[in-house]
């Protein structure tokens, strides 16, 4: 699916999506462990080709964030910049 989107035609087997679910369920604040269990990747695959090396819990306890939940309010998307500076980076939208 991933791949006939662009057109690439391939009668391999793909693991395109292996990484990106991985991840996406670490952004989720899923446990490493049971990660590794659903894809059945020992410890040395899914660290090194799967997941990132960010330890997640230590940047977003430095960023200011809970640990434990996986759900963060930031509060500079809730702000409205003047209208000068929305003028001078997007100055076709004026028009």
């Amino acid at each position: 699916m991933a791949l006939s989107s662009p057109g690439i035609r391939s009668n391999k087997k793909t693991h395109i999506n292996c990484g990106s679910s991985a991840r996406m369920a670490g952004n989720m604040c899923a446990n490493v462990d049971q990660i590794r269990r659903q894809g059945r990747w020992n410890n040395t695959t899914i660290n090194g080709a799967y997941l990132t090396n960010l330890p997640r819990e230590l940047v977003r306890s430095m960023a200011g964030f809970p640990t434990y939940d996986r759900f963060f309010y930031i509060a500079c998307a809730a702000l409205n910049p003047p209208t000068s500076l929305c003028k001078k980076l997007f100055p076709a939208i004026g028009e």
